[in-house]
């Protein structure tokens, strides 16, 4: 919009009808229902600017340092006098670091004395859980959909005939104790669960079709 069709809206706008709370108020502003904003100056910068502001500045802070007495700063990647945000190869020597930094606060199983006990949980290397392990090496499979009013004396009537249940675990709200609709049903033996498995996926209990599938490894 030019500087001079800027300038006939504007006296245009003048000669409005005021309405409103303003609807009896003469020419010019009513400070008492209007407010006139502050002046908003917009200064644009390009980005060689704004970089060369940001070296001054850090420039400055590191004269400061220096002739107050406390020292220079060393950055903790190459140990430059500069600040470590602001070092150059942060993106190559910051990732030896960091890699550095977690393989020393990584966390080492402590030394074996030679015949002493050794727990299974942790005999294979990492430490883990021995009813997590054992509950991913079972035969698991998940039914979802169930009722609020199903229990496990249900679930045990309804997947025992198929093998010996190691397991049963249904999820209650913990307020309530009302079944969420899914449970875990553990077998003994692989081909039990398989014959359950392929039995009751889809199959009607009570108004609901049950959903039946294999339970996913812990932590997957």
């Amino acid at each position: 919009v030019s500087g001079k069709q800027w300038y006939q809206r504007r006296v245009r706008g003048k000669k409005w009808a005021k309405f409103g709370d303003c609807a009896t108020d003469g020419p010019g502003i009513n400070p008492a229902n209007s407010m006139v904003g502050d002046d908003v100056f917009l200064t644009l910068a390009t980005k060689k600017e704004q970089q060369e502001k940001k070296d001054d500045d850090v420039a400055e802070k590191m004269a400061k340092m220096k002739a107050s007495g406390q020292g220079m700063v060393a950055c903790r990647i190459c140990k430059g006098p500069h600040w470590t945000k602001e070092c150059p190869y942060k993106d190559t020597l910051g990732v030896a670091l960091d890699v550095q930094q977690e393989e020393a606060n990584a966390v080492k199983p402590p030394p074996r004395t030679p015949g002493a006990y050794v727990p299974p949980s942790i005999r294979k290397g990492e430490p883990q859980d021995s009813q997590t392990r054992q509950r991913d090496e079972n035969p698991t499979i998940r039914v979802s959909n169930l009722a609020e009013e199903t229990s496990e004396k249900d679930l045990q009537d309804l997947f025992k005939p198929f093998g010996p249940v190691s397991r049963i675990y249904l999820a209650k709200d913990k307020n309530t104790g009302i079944s969420k609709g899914f449970a875990y049903i553990t077998y003994n033996r692989r081909e039990s669960a398989e014959s359950a498995l392929s039995t009751l996926h889809r199959y009607k209990y009570g108004h609901l079709i049950l959903q039946v599938e294999w339970a996913k490894p812990s932590g997957s």
